[in-house]
């Protein structure tokens, strides 16, 4: 890599992922003021703070480590019974239950629909890839079930509607154990329901089919529709992957960090490719998903831990001590960073091998 190209590749990260923090973080802080909430700091970045100004109530920070940021409500932390203003209306757990989870679920929802719009600006000037076949590999003509112009709506009990979708259902654990698969069609305007056989292959048992139907530069309308089926299919391979690390599927090795994103953006950068930008907006279309997707994960220090808690308040009616949630957050937190620094050490180590 050379070093200019280097610093810009670092510069193109840096920024794209303080923007998706900073729009994740502004989520949060939108509602909550919405909702009424007194928020004491708006921070993008961790540790020792670099600077900040206060044009009201709230303080905007800007601090060291490029490492995520946090909204501070009022009432949020463990000396939450300290820190309560007089009028206890303002503070984030003098809200009404749902209004916690909507604040909470905020920045996430932010991050997936800034995904979304960056998958329709991408099939909007390139095309978008319909599950349709165009033609019977080579040698599986006469075996084959399927016709040209078929259009695969689902298989199984899953609906198709991309070839992301169909690539992503064929690697399923249990699909690659079967000999057969009932695929559901549209023929002519008909709908069929196949006993569709897969063959072995060296990557996987497949269907031995070519899709190649395309529509180029489509209207806005069929962009943003198929953008919303990318954004499902990234949210529903995240948590599967989360699913294959926990039942030991996949490795922690398969986690990549900013580290190994710089390499890549510098990959993309280097090929001088007329559609480079739309590379790089695919890149972080994907990464803004994942990590909306990610902060909605039940463990403690995320969005979605805080969601937990909220839940587990509202079945047993009792509330669960501030300073308790505070220090189950903090162990939490601990272990995610020390994962971050797995993750960053691994990716350096791939790139110095």
């Amino acid at each position: 890599m050379g070093s200019v190209n280097l610093l810009f590749s670092i510069l193109i990260t840096v920024v794209a992922l303080g923007i998706m923090v900073c729009l994740h973080e502004l989520g949060h802080m939108i509602v909550a003021k919405c909702f009424g909430v007194l928020v004491n700091e708006f921070s993008i970045g961790m540790g020792p703070k670099l600077f900040s100004f206060k044009p009201g109530e709230t303080t905007y920070s800007l601090r060291l480590l490029p490492l995520g940021g946090y909204v501070q409500m009022d009432g949020e932390n463990e000396d939450a019974e300290e820190t309560q203003t007089a009028d206890t209306g303002r503070t984030f757990r003098g809200l009404k239950p749902w209004k916690r989870f909507v604040v909470l679920a905020a920045g996430a929802t932010i991050n997936i629909i800034l995904g979304l719009l960056m998958f329709a600006v991408i099939n909007k000037c390139t095309y978008v890839q319909l599950p349709v076949v165009t033609e019977i590999t080579e040698g599986y003509e006469e075996s084959s079930v399927f016709l040209t112009g078929d259009e695969i709506l689902k298989i199984g009990g899953t609906r198709i509607h991309t070839f992301q979708d169909l690539t992503m259902e064929l690697a399923e654990p249990d699909v690659q154990t079967a000999d057969k698969l009932d695929v559901t069609v549209r023929r002519d305007g008909k709908k069929l329901v196949l006993s569709a056989p897969l063959y072995p292959t060296e990557s996987g048992k497949k269907l031995m089919l070519v899709f190649g139907d395309i529509v180029r530069s489509p209207g806005i309308f069929t962009s943003l529709r198929y953008a919303c089926y990318d954004t499902v299919y990234v949210v529903k391979a995240v948590v599967r992957a989360v699913g294959d690390l926990i039942v030991g599927r996949q490795s922690m090795d398969s986690l990549s960090g900013p580290v190994e994103i710089v390499s890549v953006v510098d990959d993309m950068a280097s090929t001088g490719s007329p559609y480079t930008w739309l590379n790089l907006l695919s890149l972080f279309a994907l990464i803004t998903v994942n990590l909306g997707v990610f902060n909605l994960l039940p463990i403690p220090g995320l969005d979605g831990g805080q969601i937990l808690f909220l839940l587990i308040e509202k079945i047993s009616g009792k509330e669960i001590k501030p300073k308790l949630i505070g220090m189950i957050n903090a162990i939490f937190f601990a272990l995610l960073a020390l994962l971050a620094v797995y993750v960053t050490f691994s990716d350096i180590m791939g790139l110095v091998k």
